[in-house]
């Protein structure tokens, strides 16, 4: 918590999404070099998918408290001094852990950044629907072409707009989802001839 308020310049109890931020970013600063140094690196499925999408909710959080450039790294940095006495397994491996953190973080600045600005359009286009209607909601669609085309992850997409008071249509994401798989089954296999 130290080491996220001195990279933001914010200072912990001062207003509630602040604290919550600043939690989120040392919590997951923490459990990163613990998950890497356990030999999990960053994937798209099982346990390194889970260390993914906490390295990209940290990044989004530390956007929140104004840390524009790779900032995860010293938080990881922070936690390996912190804990390294009692895991040795941190120390040993900490040039490791820092490497995968920071090229993990390098590699979703931009898609962050591009996510993002297509994502706010798209909120303040459901927001004004949504106050025609009376219901605010994403459609599937749209969430699906964020992460297809932009590679932003659906449940990022999720707590975004559920802070603005909005749902996602994940069963409309779930058949674009389908339907892509099923085109690039068919490609496939035509390729195959």
């Amino acid at each position: 918590v130290d080491k996220v308020c001195q990279l933001s310049g914010k200072e912990y109890g001062q207003d509630r999404e602040t604290d919550r931020a600043i939690r989120v970013v040392a919590e997951h600063g923490r459990g990163i070099p613990f998950l890497i140094a356990d030999g999990v690196v960053p994937g798209n499925e099982g346990r390194g998918y889970v260390l993914r999408r906490l390295i990209r909710r940290a990044i989004r959080f530390g956007r929140k408290l104004g840390l524009e450039g790779p900032f995860l790294g010293e938080v990881a940095q922070a936690s390996i001094e912190r804990f390294g006495g009692y895991y040795r397994e941190l120390q040993e491996q900490r040039e490791f852990i820092l490497r995968v953190v920071d090229m993990e973080e390098e590699r979703f600045q931009q898609t962050f950044r591009r996510g993002s600005e297509m994502l706010e359009g798209i909120i303040q286009s459901s927001l004004k629907t949504a106050s025609a209607n009376g219901k605010g909601s994403i459609a599937g669609s749209e969430a699906f072409v964020l992460y297809d085309t932009y590679g932003f992850p659906p449940e990022l997409t999720q707590e975004i707009a559920r802070e603005h008071g909005l749902e996602v249509d994940m069963e409309g994401f779930q058949r674009e989802l389908e339907a892509q798989r099923q085109r690039a089954r068919e490609a496939h296999a035509f390729k195959g001839g």
